[in-house]
């Protein structure tokens, strides 16, 4: 960051910003007074405002409906996945209003001011906050007629129940994101942008808490690992090769050899793999952090542990994420419902990889090979195992880890397991079937992860001009390392 630049010369300016940042000024307009008072009623707060009282507030236009008997224009606001009525007697009206009352298309975004003339509530949660008479309609941005209909229903009162409670019923993803703003102004998914930012938020707080500092990792790379194809090539200068990231692991290894000993970033990581399904995305946001192992790698296993519960419990009890997913229901049932079923020690369930195998056998009555990774499937049946009650390991729960997965089907840089060389000091955390997170403890010494390099089919040179960087960050002394990393 740039240092502080002053006016040059003038002592008063200097004097003043001295000042401010002692916090010796005040600031002239609060944050409180930028965001909520700016002379606007909140939708949701309608039914707070007393009988009769103006309200005056923006929302969109959801549908509208013109009385020919009274020349009477009724519209059905909507902002944040809650609703309004609003009239407009147009015999009544300022030569603005009317104009605009004639215009009104649905989606538009407009600004109504009137007396608030009842407050209502319908249909649960998908609230009517109150009817409003409205004497002073502003469009503030027109949405052109004939617009997609929303593919995913508002829940909105008039659209018939059974499209109230239809949902995402036979509705294809292509058709959603072909029209992606109309379909991210239901609140229900608005509601996961706002979830996802609550995870960074939490996941920052409770990192930066612990002595972690955002270390950012570069998105444009110089190195690939020989074999993989599911790289995307970007042209450089000079005719030099380069790639987007799939991980920031190798530079947050040389930032912990830098002795930056508690680390993490949240950034885009990019894989070209053609497979369409919940488990292959081209980009996404990765959250990796690293760190300097003191005693033993299960200090790995336990910050990874803490920082998921941390995550998951506050989303579930802190107000200003438990109303997001209130809203993200109506459309996903089981969202932010997670069990944590913790042993007396307050962990999660844990197996090896070799006792997930055979709970898959023996318990579930699955045929699987000790030598290959967990299917899909395998995945999915033991998250359903441990769902239930039954299976003798501790309660029930959505989130458990199976931890030693062999070596053969982890990267070469994965520490082995102490007593078992066949296996490394890594883990899995399974969410409702799924891999969630992947924790590991790497090679550190210089010699051992050279001959890692080496051993590795096919090999990497540790003496080429892409991979000697990293090489030489590990013998200049790198310290006992290891993280993980969360999408």
């Amino acid at each position: 960051m740039a240092p502080f630049i002053t006016a040059s010369g003038d002592d008063n300016y200097d004097t003043a910003v001295k000042a401010r940042l002692d916090q010796k000024i005040a600031p002239r307009v609060s944050i409180e007074e930028l965001t909520h008072n700016d002379g606007l009623t909140q939708l949701s707060a309608l039914g707070e405002v007393v009988l009769g009282h103006i309200a005056t507030f923006d929302a969109r236009i959801h549908s509208v409906n013109v009385t020919d008997t009274t020349d009477d224009v009724q519209v059905l606001l909507r902002d944040g996945g809650l609703f309004a009525f609003g009239s407009i007697k147009l015999k009544d009206a300022d030569d603005e209003t009317a104009e605009a009352a004639h215009s009104l298309t649905a989606e538009s975004l407009v600004r109504v001011s009137g007396p608030v003339i009842a407050h209502q509530k319908t249909h649960g949660r998908d609230a009517i906050t109150a009817s409003v008479e409205i004497n002073k309609l502003k469009i503030i941005s027109a949405a052109k007629k004939g617009l997609a209909k929303g593919l995913v229903s508002h829940r909105a009162p008039g659209d018939g129940s059974e499209q109230r409670e239809s949902g995402l019923n036979g509705i294809s993803l292509n058709d959603r994101l072909d029209n992606r703003v109309l379909d991210v102004r239901v609140a229900s998914t608005a509601s996961i942008f706002k979830i996802f930012s609550g995870v960074h938020e939490l996941a920052v707080e409770y990192l930066s808490g612990r002595g972690f500092h955002w270390t950012p990792t570069p998105s444009l790379i110089n190195y690939k690992i020989p074999g993989d194809d599911d790289y995307f090539s970007v042209p450089y200068f000079a005719g030099k090769d380069a790639w987007l990231t799939q991980t920031g692991e190798v530079h947050l290894g040389m930032a912990l050899s830098a002795d930056l000993d508690r680390i993490y970033d949240v950034h885009p990581v990019f894989r070209r793999e053609r497979n369409v399904s919940t488990r292959h995305l081209t980009e996404f946001i990765s959250l990796e952090v690293a760190f300097i192992v003191k005693h033993d790698w299960e200090e790995i296993l336990e910050l990874t542990e803490s920082t998921i519960l941390f995550i998951i419990h506050n989303l579930q009890e802190r107000q200003k994420y438990k109303s997001e997913l209130d809203v993200a229901r109506r459309l996903y049932p089981s969202a932010g419902g997670f069990r944590l079923g913790l042993d007396a020690k307050g962990r999660l369930i844990r197996i090896t990889f070799k006792e997930a195998k055979r709970i898959l056998r023996e318990k579930i009555g699955r045929q699987t090979d000790d030598q290959e990774d967990f299917s899909r499937e395998e995945e999915a049946a033991l998250g359903h195992y441990f769902a239930g009650d039954d299976s003798g390991l501790g309660p029930a729960t959505d989130l458990f880890v199976i931890t030693h997965y062999p070596r053969h089907l982890r990267p070469y840089n994965f520490f082995p397991a102490a007593g078992d060389e066949s296996a490394t000091n890594s883990f899995d955390i399974i969410m409702r079937g799924q891999e969630a997170c992947t924790g590991l403890q790497l090679i550190h010494a210089h010699a051992e992860l050279r001959r890692a390099m080496l051993a590795r089919d096919p090999p990497i040179d540790p003496d080429s001009d892409m991979w000697r960087p990293f090489v030489e960050a590990y013998e200049a002394g790198a310290p006992p390392q290891g993280g993980f990393g969360s999408k």
